[in-house]
């Protein structure tokens, strides 16, 4: 007698979920390594995740409803009003980048509508893929690049003022591990139950990103490690304090950078274009553009307009201002102004008083600012707010948190 299926559509819809997730999570780990830029396509795919079209409109209801989105969409509002002064302005790239979030969030609650079962079967895929991903990553910056070398045996010539094709797949790898190290670390420690696995886990990632050719991701990874250190033993004090930190900083930036010294810079001709000394330079042009605009900005991303009319640093052969400003926070005082810079605090804020409760858990708020911290670390001295790659980057780490922070409870 031949057996049928008892399985309803529901049970059908929320296994396909599983599966979108669980796979759209595992192949996150030879994406980050090997096509950063995949991770967008990545996000795209966890909408298959949306059984019906009723659950994806009560998604979005859920989302429209939440605090955190609702800064973030008058966030991007004033973005879109921004092109209205932008030098010429491209609606078609504001409609990208806003893309990113909103699936992003649909992604979010993908990972909340599981069922408990379900939540701990993704936990299990969350692990290997943070086991994967660090294994690829270590192969690639110990061997020099030995898988990527096997792929392209011959990356053509390459400009004095590009990184190698070796380093920057070992660079793009570490840029999306840093900001997950600790997401990892916890699901590890969420399966296994042991503690020196999950620091084990964030000493070689540190270890790996520190080899790497990214600098940002070893400086995360620690700045990380000691935000959960502090948040272990002081909770309040640590959320407080960063959280306020972070919006003092924000409101300061212009003055802080507009007051960097440049002296010293044209010693510094030999040293990498992507250098941290750069950076002062980069910093301190984008203080002195700012100061032209600093209520309402020059446009949603105007600084690639900008760029164009810039010149070296001086005595060093580095622009003064490149496509973007290499620190997430000038780059809105920048484009969106004292406006958007406001509206950015208020998400502080709201985060502060979203992660309140977590207080009482020392741990699980450890890796939540341990997590923040890394990516606010790379945020700060790395890679332009635009860039969908890396808002992906985000959404991954949110969703992953909220995974991870779920069986907590």
């Amino acid at each position: 007698m031949e057996k049928t299926s008892t399985a309803t559509p529901t049970e059908y819809a929320d296994r396909r979920s599983l599966y979108v997730l669980g796979g759209a999570i595992l192949a996150l780990a030879p994406v980050a390594v090997y096509a950063r830029l995949g991770t967008v396509v990545l996000l795209i795919v966890t909408l298959i995740a949306q059984p019906y079209w009723d659950r994806c409109l009560a998604n979005l209801r859920w989302l429209a409803s939440n605090t955190l989105v609702r800064i973030a969409l008058v966030f991007a509002a004033w973005t879109l009003v921004s092109l209205f002064w932008t030098p010429h302005p491209n609606v078609l790239t504001w409609a990208r980048v806003a893309l990113v979030p909103i699936i992003g969030g649909l992604f979010i609650a993908a990972i909340g509508n599981l069922s408990a079962e379900d939540s701990r079967r993704l936990t299990w895929f969350t692990m290997q893929a943070g086991l994967v991903m660090l294994a690829l990553l270590a192969m690639e910056v110990f061997s020099h690049g030995a898988i990527f070398r096997l792929v392209v045996p011959d990356p053509g010539p390459i400009p004095a003022e590009q990184t190698s094709p070796v380093f920057e797949a070992a660079s793009r790898g570490a840029a999306v591990l840093a900001p997950l190290a600790f997401i990892f670390a916890y699901v590890i420690y969420k399966q296994t139950r042991r503690a020196l696995l999950a620091i084990a886990f964030v000493a070689v990632a540190l270890a790996v990103c520190f080899s790497s050719s990214m600098d940002a991701a070893w400086v995360a990874v620690a700045a990380g490690s000691i935000a959960f250190v502090v948040t272990r033993f002081a909770p309040r004090f640590a959320l407080i304090g960063f959280c306020a930190g972070l919006s003092l900083y924000a409101l300061a930036a212009p003055l802080i950078h507009a007051q960097l010294s440049l002296d010293g810079m044209h010693d510094l001709k030999d040293q990498p274009w992507v250098g941290m000394e750069s950076r002062i330079g980069i910093w301190h042009y984008a203080a002195g553009l700012i100061a032209d605009s600093p209520v309402i900005g020059h446009g949603f991303d105007s600084t690639r307009i900008l760029a164009l009319a810039a010149t070296n640093i001086p005595g060093t052969p580095w622009p003064s201002l490149p496509l973007h400003t290499h620190n997430n926070l000038l780059q809105i005082w920048l484009e969106l102004g004292g406006v958007g810079i406001l509206v950015t605090i208020a998400f502080f804020i709201a985060t502060a008083r979203a992660l309140w409760p977590l207080t009482a858990r020392p741990v699980q708020l450890g890796i939540s600012l341990a997590t923040i911290t890394s990516t606010a670390v790379i945020a700060l001295i790395s890679f332009g707010i635009w860039q969908h790659w890396w808002l992906a980057v985000w959404m991954f780490a949110a969703a992953l948190a909220r995974l991870a922070l779920r069986e907590a409870h």
